[in-house]
């Protein structure tokens, strides 16, 4: 029988996949950040009760690293050399907790989406996310996160049905209207 920390830790983490799952289909940078925000807050508690340090630890400072980016693109400002600053962050995280060479798939995933997110583009945190699931899932099978199995599935073909839905079927639109509906 799971404890009650294994089971709050479970439904923080399906509480995370209801909200970055909905995160993805949106056509908004802004609105994919705020998704990514919560998931990633969420996620840090969900590892912290289940022992992986490293993901709670790169989950917290995603958080961080997603807000910096959002109000710097906002302001028509780089992103770059936070994105070097942070990139240097996940792989301290990762010497600071690690937990044998499984840590190497969370600092991977988090330079993935750290960039992903650093550069405003929808399509891009689309297709960079369906790079760094799998590294998350390596991680969530080795932690025992089901939550986490089940979101890296779901995001996944979350991602996917965006990128058809989004990014292939929907209709061109110019340049100049993209940049006023972000």
């Amino acid at each position: 029988m799971p404890s009650t920390s294994q089971l709050v830790a479970q439904l923080l983490g399906f509480l995370g996949t209801v909200i970055i799952v909905i995160g993805m289909q949106q056509k908004k940078y802004k609105h994919i950040v705020i998704s990514k925000i919560g998931n990633e807050f969420l996620s840090s508690i969900h590892y912290l009760l289940l022992g992986g340090y490293t993901g709670m630890l790169a989950n917290l400072a995603s958080c961080l690293t997603n807000g910096c980016y959002y109000f710097r693109i906002k302001k028509g400002k780089s992103t770059l050399p936070f994105q070097i600053v942070f990139g240097c962050m996940f792989v301290a995280i990762g010497i600071l907790s690690w937990h044998g060479p499984i840590s190497i798939f969370v600092v991977l995933a988090k330079l993935i989406s750290s960039v992903a997110l650093g550069i405003k583009n929808p399509k891009a945190i689309r297709i960079l996310n369906l790079i760094s699931n799998p590294c998350w899932l390596v991680y969530n099978i080795y932690v025992g996160s089901i939550a986490g199995m089940i979101t890296d599935s779901l995001v996944t073909m979350s991602v996917l049905i965006a990128v058809i839905r989004l990014d292939i079927f929907s209709k061109q639109e110019s340049p100049s209207s993209q940049e006023t509906a972000q």
